[in-house]
């Protein structure tokens, strides 16, 4: 027996256990990366069923009418709304797409006398040929891939459609299940508050980062229009989903357009007054008007949504990207209801202190 073996017999043990659990989250993933095309649009329709179930509620807190509303009522008009908007982004996806991957090589050979102008004003010693350039910051490709991942995403709308469609159907029987599944009444309720927790609170992120990310769309819509940038329009629709992107999100929403006012119109004034309506754009919804709606509601540490948001990526590329945050804050929410686990929830917070509702 090793000397570190007589000290902490317990050591063994431990050992075990961590290789174990380094050996369960390895196949974990390798599963959930091997299943991405079955498990992506699960998951996606049970975030359209929490954004359904948003909206239905945001329908029951309008003064004096939300509650006299009959809730198959809220549920119907709540599903309604959705598919007039995700109607709308559909044919804004079908307009837009084709035309802005067909105009993508376009931009790319404009971008190569901008990064030569550049070059010869920094006066590097080594000016870099079109295909170096290219190898690093080729934008024709950043588009292609960012339209053709939103359009994947699209193309497996009717099985999102599908499973949200039973889920909200099974959504009744829920409560029912769980008074069948536990027996024990301490437990039940257990269960009740973890889940009402993650309900809540994802629930009330969803129908924020939704309204945030419309207001967001509808400004750079705007802004973009204003200075006659090309694909305004495109640009206002990727805005809406890149916000629910954390960090990375935001920097492709501001800079791929100015890129691309850049090269439309080789004005670096031009440019510049682009990315700074973006930028006061942006930094008013995501450093005062997100913040103020939000609140403290997941109390995340940045650095574990950084983590997080990588993680997902390379599990599951743009999609999980989207879907980073809200799996993160059902983690944090778990494992703060259990004692050997509430240390690593409350690591993995942004305040050190977790909330009890």
């Amino acid at each position: 027996m090793s000397r570190f073996a007589r000290i902490n017999p317990s050591a063994p043990l431990m050992a075990s256990s961590i290789a174990i659990a380094f050996i369960a989250i390895s196949l974990l993933v390798f599963v959930l990366h091997q299943a991405r095309a079955i498990i992506i649009p699960f998951v996606i329709a049970v975030f359209v069923w929490y954004l359904i179930n948003a909206i239905a509620r945001g329908i029951s807190l309008i003064p004096v009418i939300g509650s006299l509303i009959p809730r198959f009522s809220r549920f119907a008009m709540a599903i309604l709304a959705l598919c007039a908007v995700l109607t709308g982004i559909g044919v804004l996806i079908s307009r837009n797409i084709a035309d802005v991957m067909v105009a993508a090589p376009h931009y790319q050979e404009n971008f190569q006398p901008i990064i030569q102008k550049v070059i010869l004003w920094l006066e590097l010693d080594h000016e870099p040929t079109f295909e170096e350039i290219k190898s690093y910051l080729d934008v024709g490709k950043i588009i292609t891939v960012l339209a053709q991942s939103f359009t994947g995403i699209a193309g497996k709308a009717l099985v999102v459609v599908f499973y949200t469609g039973f889920l909200l159907y099974e959504q009744k029987y829920f409560n029912r299940k769980i008074i069948n599944m536990i027996s024990d009444q301490s437990t039940e309720d257990h269960v009740r508050v973890i889940i009402h927790k993650i309900d809540v609170r994802i629930q009330r992120y969803i129908g924020i980062k939704s309204l945030v990310s419309a207001i967001d769309s509808v400004l750079t819509f705007l802004i973009l229009s204003y200075f006659q940038v090309d694909f305004a329009e495109f640009w206002g629709l990727m805005a809406f989903f890149l916000h629910f992107i954390p960090y990375a999100g935001s920097f492709i929403a501001l800079t791929l357009p100015s890129a691309i006012a850049l090269i439309q119109f080789g004005d670096p004034m031009v440019f510049a007054m682009v990315l700074g309506c973006l930028c006061l754009s942006h930094a008013f919804l995501g450093h005062v008007l997100d913040p103020y709606l939000m609140g403290n509601n997941l109390n995340l540490s940045p650095i574990f949504i950084i983590s997080s948001l990588a993680m997902w990526g390379m599990i599951w590329g743009i999609p999980g990207m989207f879907l980073a945050v809200p799996i993160l804050a059902i983690v944090t929410i778990i494992l703060s209801q259990f004692p050997n686990t509430r240390p690593v929830a409350i690591l993995m917070s942004k305040t050190g202190v977790l909330r009890d509702t």
